[in-house]
């Protein structure tokens, strides 16, 4: 009989642990109480578990709360609602999430599509206004007079022609900002699917009502809402992101100052310290303004942003130091020089043509990792094609750069110089304002490509990794073993200013052993780094210490580690590395014991 009861208690637990955690009944959302809503968990219990009764799941509760015994049934309710990890009335997070859903992909979702048809409808009608214009330039009754003058048509038509070049670029750009915002949308749910968003707002609201942190909770809608708010900002001001671009790199640094000050600093200090950092910053509608009405004005603007950020000083530190760009250092190195000489010509014309080999170095690194599996190079890709492709890779390059780059970019400027249309203007500031603003654009990429190239990832990882743990464990333990353990089973976090992240147990084993990427951190850096934490990962004491860990996780009865799947491909795959017999033997041991884990 106790054998029987044990069994029923350990299949209560496990339902506890599992099925009820996942369970998005409606039913669940409606109860105003933790008493109500432990009454409905009780019942899904007796409903799911063969043999539960009221008895043996107030048993299973008592354990659970350190063989805590409660007066009232109620009591247990509440308390199993705890142990499931509630800290808000699912009721009351669904309410919270459905109004979130409301006003986001309902409301201001509906007004923005409006806007942007009446923007695109508008743009079709000038484009078509502009076509017509052309035609009836084109069709003038032929002249052979000797005498004709043909610069006025000739003006005329090269005029119109670029007219239509932006309105068709513009078109082409909002088109793609819709595409994307419905993605980023779509990764919520299917928003035309009306039994898929009840669920999805459901699950949110589940996962909301087991959230500690406030913090946390307000703001998971904001990745949306501020999709939404650039999105319309793009249709109601076709210059934005024009100009977003130029200065995307000074507030990168601000940010990144904000991010350091915040540890260093009381945080209102923190804050202070940011306004006035960010306070130099042209506003966007000033730069607009500028442009359009006061060269000598707006040029000063785009200097003072330049010199006031240092950005030049950085971005030689950062192509010196570029893995990803490695091979194009002395051709831009070469090319700031020019800028800096003010051999404006020169430069606008090599930058121009320079920066699709930078996309092509880029979409190089960014599928380093995918081309062991699928061998693809890309090598007569024009430059949409190379955007495009890196979106479809699922890289990190920034939405403003796809847009910017793709449209603004190809269409309007290296289309433009490619196919001898631009000429220079000695004597206005026309050739000096187009060097500014390529090279913020230029800045813009080399810190994009720093910080989200695959290549610069791994040198980032490998370079000073056992330095940095040495100085930072001072207990007993080895210093990195632990960080490198957390690595390979995919649980590490590395947090930075631009974002959190973490890599793939499976990439981090091919930085550390793989020849090709020991080829590409050599051609930067010495890398007896990269030798020494391969030894150690390749160790008989490292997998000695992993088989431990993993032993303290089979004795808990649990993942509680929650490790990553493609541990065990990386143990299967270190088989074929060069190790010892001995290793190869603990491997074994670790291999099997990561097995009985993933069964759990």
């Amino acid at each position: 009989m106790d054998d029987e009861r044990n069994s029923i208690c350990s299949n209560i637990f496990s339902a506890i642990q599992d099925n009820m955690k996942n369970l998005y009944a409606p039913e669940i959302f409606s109860k105003s109480s933790f008493e109500e809503l432990g009454a409905f968990y009780y019942g899904a219990l007796i409903d799911t578990v063969e043999g539960a009764t009221t008895e043996l799941i107030n048993a299973v509760v008592a354990t659970l709360k350190k063989n805590s015994k409660f007066e009232e049934q109620e009591e247990y309710y509440k308390n199993l609602c705890y142990i499931l990890g509630f800290k808000l009335l699912p009721k009351e997070a669904y309410d919270w999430v459905q109004n979130k859903y409301d006003d986001l992909f309902v409301v201001r979702w509906n007004s923005i599509i409006q806007k942007y048809e009446a923007e695109i409808a508008n743009l079709e009608c000038e484009l078509f206004q502009t076509k017509c214009e052309s035609d009836k330039v084109k069709k003038k009754g032929a002249s052979f007079s000797i005498i004709r003058d043909i610069s006025e048509d000739e003006e005329q038509l090269y005029c119109l022609s670029s007219k239509c070049n932006s309105l068709r670029t513009r078109k082409e750009m909002l088109e793609h900002a819709f595409q994307y915002v419905q993605s980023v949308l779509g990764e919520f749910c299917d928003l035309q699917d009306a039994a898929e968003v009840d669920f999805s707002i459901r699950k949110t609201a589940l996962s909301f009502s087991k959230e500690e942190n406030k913090i946390i909770r307000d703001s998971y809608f904001d990745v949306y809402k501020t999709c939404l708010e650039i999105f319309e900002d793009d249709i109601e001001r076709d210059y934005m992101l024009f100009f977003k671009v130029k200065i995307y790199t000074a507030v990168g640094k601000a940010n990144k100052k904000y991010h350091e000050d915040f540890y260093k600093l009381k945080e209102e200090e923190a804050v202070e310290a940011y306004k006035e950092y960010i306070s130099a910053i042209p506003k966007i509608d000033d730069l607009h303004h500028w442009r359009t009405t006061d060269a000598v004005r707006y040029s000063e603007a785009l200097s003072k942003l330049i010199e006031k950020y240092e950005l030049i000083d950085d971005l030689k530190k950062l192509i010196n130091t570029s893995v990803c760009l490695r091979r194009r250092k002395t051709i831009l190195s070469k090319s700031i020089l020019q800028y800096e000489n003010k051999e404006y010509e020169i430069f606008n014309n090599l930058i121009s043509i320079l920066i699709e080999g930078l996309f092509a170095d880029y979409l190089k690194d960014t599928t380093t990792f995918a081309r062991f599996t699928r061998m693809t190079i890309y090598e007569d890709a024009v430059l949409k094609d190379k955007i495009r492709y890196l979106a479809e890779a699922q890289s990190d390059v920034y939405p403003e750069v796809t847009e910017y780059f793709m449209f603004y970019f190809n269409n309007l400027i290296r289309n433009r110089v490619a196919h001898g249309r631009y000429y220079s203007n000695p004597s206005t500031l026309n050739d000096e304002i187009f060097a500014k603003e390529l090279m913020l654009d230029l800045c813009l990429l080399v810190h994009m490509f720093v910080r989200t190239s695959e290549t610069e990832w791994m040198y980032r990882f490998v370079h000073g990794y056992q330095a940095y743990y040495q100085k930072l464990i001072k207990s007993s333990e080895h210093p990195s073993f632990g960080a490198l353990f957390n690595d390979i089973i995919g649980q590490k976090i590395v947090s930075e200013y631009d974002g959190i992240r973490k890599y793939r147990p499976i990439q981090v084993a091919y930085w550390l052993v793989n020849p090709y990427y020991e080829k590409i951190y050599e051609q930067v850096e010495d890398k007896s780094d990269l030798l020494s934490l391969r030894d150690e990962f390749l160790s008989k004491e490292f997998w000695e210490y992993v088989y431990q860990r993993l032993s303290e996780v089979e004795r808990q009865g649990y993942d509680y580690l929650n490790i990553n799947t493609e541990f065990s491909s990386v143990i299967k795959a270190l088989f074929r590395c060069s190790i010892s017999n001995e290793t190869k033997q603990v491997l074994g041991k670790v291999n099997a014991l990561a097995n009985k884990i993933i069964a759990l």
